[in-house]
């Protein structure tokens, strides 16, 4: 079920994600560390050399964004759990409660690459309208494509394919 909210308010929650985007970058850089080389050589085919270099990686848990009291009182009840993400990506920081296996990192990496081309206030916007309007973190667009960019990776991972040519087609195709 959709939610409706006024366009101001639709753009707040996006500035208040992308501030807490932000914020948790921050708070777990400084631990991060680069991908493992085995993962870059694995990954290579799939994704740009730009992303593999500038992406860290650590062991964590990300908090619960502040203001999701606020989203509750709104009447909003099932908004991404962050803090119990297998992982979640941060710009250039992916943080990972799991082991970082190469499906997962291949989902957080898909999610780096939007990034990449979104920005950060565009991929905060992106995911809440894609909330918003689907009604469910399943229904995301954002992570619909690194969900299906993933399970293709994972069934073939023989069988390259660019990341980068998917979300930049999807965002021409103004699929987000």
């Amino acid at each position: 079920m959709p939610y409706l909210l006024p366009e101001e308010q639709v753009e707040q929650l996006a500035e208040c994600i992308a501030g807490d985007i932000a914020e948790q970058r921050e708070a777990f850089h400084g631990k991060a560390r680069p991908i493992q080389s085995d993962h870059v050589r694995a990954l290579q085919p799939f994704f740009p050399r730009d992303v593999l270099e500038t992406i860290h990686v650590v062991r964590g848990r990300a908090a619960e964004p502040p203001f999701y009291s606020q989203l509750r009182a709104m009447g909003i009840r099932n908004a991404p759990p962050f803090s119990d993400m297998a992982g979640i990506t941060f710009q250039d920081v992916v943080v990972h409660v799991e082991p970082l296996t190469l499906p997962l990192l291949f989902h957080e990496l898909v999610h780096a690459v939007q990034y990449k081309h979104l920005g950060l206030q565009g991929f905060a916007d992106a995911y809440v309208r894609g909330f918003l309007t689907g009604g469910s973190y399943e229904e995301i667009p954002l992570e619909k494509q690194a969900y299906e960019l993933e399970g293709r990776f994972s069934a073939h991972p023989a069988a390259t394919f660019s990341v980068e040519e998917d979300v930049t087609n999807r965002i021409r195709a103004k699929r987000f």
